[in-house]
């Protein structure tokens, strides 16, 4: 973390070591005083360290940090000699001043003793700029949450800082392959939703609301030759106004089979979605003509309906769902609401549904009397 110099170099922030045993005082109101009194002093923050122990568990002596930052380049002899210090123990920063303040309450160092916040003096809000400054991760940790499905591709951010990322991203990689590898002979249980009608009838945006409503975060698949591109391990996935081109039968009868996982061609690697719960197909297509073109075979269209057992069809202002009886082989209807997402976002069919809504409620009243 630190260079050595001698008293005649010239220095911009630099790190005050100082053993108590070998120092005049004890105060740190005095060590404060006395930085004060330095010249071109631009900030600084203090602490006591009397809690740190050597490799061998005994505690290692009572001694201060100071982090000492100027205006203008002062020399090491002459920070030594106003804190009354050898030259040896002020030492120029080799790291960031970040990472040498954040070491005085040993935050990106877990391993060793963590002193609170509001141990250090400084001349700023130091609880405030360590609040600010995420820990530095332990990589091994992240790891072990990567293949416990704690953590996903879609939500690493959140865990590591862009440093991290950076320092790091062809070992998390490494990662996430490892746990693809882990879940390929494990079952899943997928649900699949095909939801039709033609355009501007707002299927995505009902899509992701069903998403949501199970606490699942939803992926809508990119336009191109391979859709799952970008996916990143979220539980639900919305293949957004498919096409049957887009998929051969067989891979999409694959890809949406519901208790068994299988890789998806995607343009770097094949991906698995063995962590999507929740699979939307939109399209423009009804579920009957899907794939008609590409099979005479009954079984086939079967096994779609089988995989998809919600067949969702949604119009300007009624959503109509049916449910596949394996029984007859058949979709039958089972509720039909009004399209809420159309009373939402249509300024139209919003004013007639409240319309309709206060004659039915005149009516009621008229016949309570």
């Amino acid at each position: 973390m630190l260079e050595r110099n001698d008293g005649a170099i010239k220095i911009r922030n630099c790190m005050v070591t100082q053993m108590f045993e070998y120092y005049d005082v004890e105060e740190i109101a005095i060590i404060e005083t006395r930085i004060k009194n330095l010249t071109g002093v631009k900030e600084y923050c203090i602490i006591i360290h009397d809690k740190d122990v050597l490799e061998s568990w005994e505690p290692k002596k009572k001694h201060f940090h100071a982090v000492i930052t100027f205006d203008n380049a002062t020399t090491i002899g002459a920070v030594a000699k106003w804190l009354k210090v050898e030259c040896q123990y002020v030492e120029k920063l080799r790291t960031s001043v970040k990472s040498s303040r954040l070491y005085l309450v040993h935050r990106n160092n877990p391993e060793k003793y963590q002193y609170k916040p509001n141990d250090v003096i400084a001349n700023f809000d130091y609880v405030e700029y360590v609040d600010g400054c995420k820990p530095k991760q332990n990589k091994w940790e992240i790891a072990e949450r990567i293949a416990n499905w704690e953590i996903k591709q879609y939500n690493l951010y959140d865990f590591i800082s862009v440093q991290e990322f950076a320092d790091n991203k062809a070992y998390y990689d490494r990662c996430f392959l490892y746990r693809q590898n882990k879940i390929k002979t494990m079952e899943r249980n997928l649900e699949c939703v095909f939801i039709t009608w033609a355009s501007h009838t707002w299927k995505t945006t009902f899509a992701k609301q069903m998403a949501y409503a199970k606490g699942y975060n939803a992926y809508v698949s990119s336009w191109g030759r391979n859709p799952l591109d970008n996916y990143e391990g979220q539980e639900c996935i919305i293949l957004d106004d498919l096409r049957d081109d887009h998929y051969q039968l067989s891979d999409f009868l694959k890809l949406s089979d519901n208790n068994t996982d299988s890789l998806v061609w995607c343009r770097f690697y094949n991906k698995s979605i063995w962590e999507c719960k929740l699979l939307v197909v939109t399209s423009v297509q009804d579920i009957y003509s899907f794939y008609k073109y590409q099979t005479t075979e009954t079984d086939s269209q079967i096994q779609l309906f089988r995989r998809f057992k919600n067949y969702m069809v949604m119009e300007k202002e009624v959503i109509r769902n049916y449910r596949f009886n394996e029984a007859i082989d058949k979709y039958e209807l089972i509720w039909q609401v009004i399209n809420p997402i159309s009373i939402m976002f249509d300024k139209d069919v919003a004013s007639n549904f409240f319309n309709d809504l206060k004659a039915t409620m005149k009516l009621q009243d008229y016949q309570k009397k």
